[in-house]
């Protein structure tokens, strides 16, 4: 099964509840939005990390892709965890603001 491994899982709150804070929903055409961090994780924790890892052991570089979003120390985290695990390419979804689709970009570690 593909999957998406989505760097930050960003929340905000409205009307006292947590909601994503961007729409993701377009990238699950490419398969399950699956958070490396949460929201409430952070890349400096080693606690973290380890979670982190946990959740990128399984990640398959040949159907698997990563969307960077949210806090950019997170999307560090992930290729650095990724580079350790030695993956040696990636395929990020990258957001195109004009057509409003993710456009693929393959990425060498």
């Amino acid at each position: 099964m593909t999957r998406v491994f989505v760097t930050s899982n960003r929340m905000r709150k409205r009307d006292g509840e947590l909601v994503p804070a961007v729409d993701l929903r377009p990238a699950e055409k490419f398969g399950t939005l699956t958070a490396v961090f949460d929201h409430s994780m952070d890349p400096s924790s080693d606690d973290d990390m380890r979670m982190a890892k946990q959740r990128l052991s399984s990640f398959n570089d040949e159907i698997d892709f990563i969307l960077p979003s949210g806090a950019p120390l997170a999307t560090l985290a992930t290729g650095l965890i990724l580079k350790q695990m030695s993956v040696q390419c990636v395929q990020v979804l990258e957001w195109d603001r004009f057509t409003l689709k993710y456009n693929v970009k393959t990425v060498a570690l």
